[in-house]
């Protein structure tokens, strides 16, 4: 359309603007946005972990996403969980904040535990959520003494406006250590013994695959110099600021030296550390090997324990 054709038509929506009355400044209203353009955020975090402070329980003060208004309050509830979790995943991953999706793995027992329904109940939120595109679910499958088990339940959550869609390498992923899991009691049903609640912290750590027993450990924070830590700290590297690093990879190194019995490997520990916070190691792979290696130590059979570490931490060719 050329220039002329525009002016007239310009014109002429003028002439009928008069018409009707219609006046452009009394009827101004304010702008709406696009609802598929917004991309509403968790809360900030603060400290050494997503979740782990003091009192934090059931999902409370998250922004809600926008695209989940017309979702019924059961199955938000469900989702809200889901998405915090997914929202510290990204976050320990330094995953650009516009990411679509994020696979998880949590087992729906837990999942119903903390939110104080039945499984399936559970369930049938699930379904509602998938109907919505919000999530892509599917049970995971591992080995437990020869046998082929379900660990959990695979979970694609939408961090943006979109349809979640779950892949085959959400289902081949290695999600969970069946085997070490029971030898510590991380499991859901130690939890449903327990007769206890977890909570929201207790999700998110699952989430990260850093997974406890109702009878603990507790993950300890990074914290301040001089404050005790444990391996769960491994989970805060890839987000602890640059300025602080070092001081933590030097109290996490010493850790380790002292579990292992091995005072002169700090600096090669430094050096897996260093590795998981810039995002090149998954810190449950160094805690199972770790723990796995410990073992070996306790019943004998490694009398290098830093020599077999670094074996089970060398990617086979």
């Amino acid at each position: 359309m050329d220039q002329e054709a525009l002016r007239k038509l310009g014109k002429a929506a003028e002439r009928l603007a008069a018409i009707l009355g219609y006046n452009p400044q009394k009827n101004q209203s304010l702008p709406v946005q696009d609802d598929a353009t917004v991309i509403e955020d968790a809360p900030k975090v603060r400290g050494s972990l997503p979740g782990t402070k003091e009192g934090d329980g059931a999902p409370r003060g998250i922004t809600e996403p926008r695209w989940i208004e017309t979702v019924a309050q059961g199955p938000r509830r469900l989702f809200l969980v889901l998405y915090q979790s997914a929202r510290a995943i990204a976050r320990s991953r330094r995953y650009a904040r516009r990411v679509g999706s994020i696979s998880l793995h949590l087992p729906v027992d837990i999942l119903a535990l903390h939110l104080g329904v039945d499984r399936t109940t559970i369930w049938r939120w699930a379904k509602e959520l998938e109907r919505e595109g919000l999530i892509a679910r599917a049970t995971h499958y591992g080995t437990l003494d020869g046998r082929t088990v379900a660990t959990g339940t695979v979970w694609v959550v939408r961090l943006t406006p979109g349809r979640a869609r779950i892949t085959y390498e959400d289902l081949t992923h290695p999600w969970r250590n069946l085997e070490a899991d029971r030898a510590s009691g991380a499991t859901a049903w130690a939890w449903i013994k327990a007769g206890r609640r977890p909570d929201l912290k207790v999700i998110i750590l699952w989430a990260l695959g850093a997974r406890y027993g109702p009878r603990g450990p507790a993950p300890g924070g990074a914290g301040a110099p001089g404050e005790p830590v444990s391996l769960y700290d491994l989970y805060s590297l890839p987000e602890t600021p640059r300025e602080k690093l070092p001081g933590l990879i030097t109290r996490l190194a010493d850790h380790l030296a002292d579990l292992m019995g091995d005072p002169g490997g700090r600096r090669w520990y430094a050096g897996i550390l260093w590795r998981i916070a810039r995002g090149e190691l998954r810190p449950q792979s160094v805690i199972d090997a770790v723990n796995r290696t410990l073992a070996d130590v306790r019943e004998g059979w490694a009398r290098r324990p830093g020599a077999l570490l670094n074996r089970r931490l060398t990617p086979r060719a």
